[in-house]
């Protein structure tokens, strides 16, 4: 299977990658700090409708984990399950870490695992991978994937959101001001740079097939920058 993606039409903007990792402390701490309370708590609405009814998942890998905000929101959803939270970033899963202990409980437990996506190899399967903000970063997307499907039982229910790359630099800038006009410089820049990595409709549509997975998940664009890929309810 050919795992690499190389769109041949120069009508839209062709991806920049970016990092794939934030390393940066400064650059983490702003994005910690960010104020993502608006997308982050419509991409939980989102999930919140998707979930199958009664669903209570013993366990939870989040790819790519980050500073832990998404975590937070998802413990709140699930504040019985053990959470295994996977950032390759020491910086990010420290940040992570530190928000996240204090909320541990007698019934759940948190396992901070810094390693990269590319390999991650779970002894075994979880009842609900989650992931966001993560594919854009991969300079190959189907590790990424791949990661997902090494993660998996039959039953388990996928839940995946991330940014959505704009036609053009200048829809790219006009995004950027709308949404992260008031913050700092970094975060703009960073936010930008994230606009240019991400991946197009058409793109993820390849991976889905090429992996198979659009047998199972579900792809939807959600709002002029993000899109949901989730699994199909079993009929």
């Amino acid at each position: 299977m050919d795992k690499i993606l190389v769109n041949n039409s120069f009508k839209y903007l062709q991806r920049i990658p970016e990092p794939e990792l934030m390393s940066d402390q400064i650059q983490a701490e702003a994005y910690s700090n960010a104020d993502f309370d608006v997308p982050h708590s419509f991409i939980t609405k989102q999930l919140s409708l998707r979930l199958p009814i009664k669903f209570t998942p013993r366990t939870i890998l989040d790819l790519g984990s980050g500073p832990g905000e998404m975590v937070e929101r998802l413990f709140h959803f699930f504040p019985k399950t053990n959470f295994t939270l996977l950032e390759g970033s020491f910086v990010m899963s420290n940040l992570c870490k530190n928000r996240m202990e204090p909320k541990k409980n007698f019934e759940n437990q948190f396992e901070y695992l810094k390693v990269m996506v590319q390999e991650f190899v779970p002894e075994n399967s979880f009842d609900f991978v989650f992931s966001n903000s993560l594919l854009h970063h991969m300079h190959d997307p189907y590790e990424f994937w791949a990661a997902v499907q090494r993660s998996v039982h039959e039953d388990s229910f996928v839940f995946i959101a991330d940014l959505l790359r704009p036609d053009s630099l200048d829809e790219a800038h006009s995004l950027v001001e709308r949404y992260a006009n008031n913050e700092p410089e970094i975060l703009k820049t960073d936010f930008f740079n994230s606009l240019c990595a991400a991946f197009r409709k058409e793109e993820i549509e390849e991976m889905l097939d090429k992996t198979r997975l659009s047998q199972k998940l579900k792809w939807e664009q959600i709002t002029d920058r993000h899109w949901i890929c989730y699994s199909k309810p079993k009929n």
